[in-house]
């Protein structure tokens, strides 16, 4: 009597009891490999990898570099000329590679949304470095872009030819399920 009593307990109860988290199938995880080549590097850099796991319809942020301080405001407290000082304020800019990405499946089509910002300083010439220390010049190449990909596939997204400092960039990126 016992036992029967214990087997309708168990079976009224165990709709109550959560299913474990590890019971249960995650979401799907996507590897994105960002392959960027810049032809206009004479260096043996020549293509840098980035890689992020990414689950679908959400944002993945990949950022990599330095902040570098550039004067935004400046004022001299005190009143009447008594304090020589003059205050600075800065502002800090990201510069190196910084990559957002979004992957998504639409009936079996890999969609990619990225936003790629790649920059660097430009080095000063000989007269603004011996003159007063002035804010840098950023040179950034920034892409904005929504395209298919075939699955393990890598894909050419982008190729830039800039007119004004002679880079060319080709982005490549793969996008492999992994679970």
């Amino acid at each position: 009597m016992h036992f029967a009593l214990a087997l309708v307990a168990a079976a009224v109860l165990l709709p109550q009891f959560p299913v474990r988290a590890q019971d249960k199938p995650g979401p799907p995880i996507y590897k994105v490999e960002f392959n960027i080549r810049d032809g206009g590097d004479t260096a043996a850099k020549g293509t840098r990898h980035y890689t992020l796991l990414v689950e679908p319809n959400r944002k993945a942020i990949f950022k990599v570099g330095n902040r570098v301080p550039v004067a935004s405001g400046s004022f001299q407290p005190g009143s009447n000329g008594v304090n020589p000082l003059v205050n600075t304020q800065y502002t800090y800019i990201d510069i190196g590679v910084n990559i957002e990405c979004v992957v998504s499946d639409q009936n079996g089509r890999i969609l990619l949304h990225g936003d790629l910002d790649l920059s660097t300083v430009a080095p000063a010439d000989a007269a603004a470095r011996a003159a007063i220390p002035a804010n840098p010049t950023v040179v950034q190449t920034k892409l904005n872009l929504d395209t298919a990909v075939e699955a393990g596939k890598p894909t050419v997204i982008a190729a830039i030819d800039d007119p004004v400092t002679a880079r060319q960039f080709q982005v490549e990126a793969t996008v492999v399920r992994i679970n």
